[in-house]
């Protein structure tokens, strides 16, 4: 078994297809040897991905003005960036604080899907980044806790 099907395996159950999906997709995570690189470059993917999301969700405030949308790119998504990268300052020294970093970062998501649904705001598009980079939180928190001693 690979580690990332190792840390996919310890990923919520209903989640194992999607996890093997975004992470067989990217060179540095299937092909990581140890923990450490394995959770750096899924922390990496998972800032990358925060990031164009919040750049997605800005360009379409700017079109479609409303609070919840507003929201995601001014106060969620800046969140979750930065506790992403909380989470890689945190990896070695103390990997439980990496892990419950990563985790709080799904926060972001986790709450502009919220708020883009109650606002009735139907954006596939949207509903994807959210989707992915709490899932990629949820990877990023089990991946840091395998450093756990």
């Amino acid at each position: 078994m690979n580690l990332y099907e190792s840390v996919c395996y310890d990923t919520l159950s209903g989640y194992r297809a999607a996890c093997l999906k975004l992470l067989e997709s990217d060179r540095k995570i299937s092909s990581a040897k140890n923990y450490v690189d394995i959770t750096n470059s899924i922390l990496d993917l998972a800032i990358t991905k925060a990031t164009d999301g919040q750049k997605y969700i800005s360009n379409f405030n700017k079109k479609n003005q409303d609070p919840a949308i507003q929201k995601c790119a001014t106060t969620l998504y800046p969140l979750s960036i930065s506790k992403f990268k909380e989470a890689k300052v945190e990896l070695v020294k103390n990997p439980i604080t990496a892990s419950l970093s990563a985790r709080f970062a799904g926060n972001g998501p986790d709450y502009c899907a919220d708020a883009v649904k109650a606002a009735n705001i139907n954006d596939p598009t949207i509903v994807e980044i959210n989707k992915n980079v709490l899932l990629l939180s949820e990877i990023a928190s089990v991946a840091a806790r395998k450093l756990v001693k």
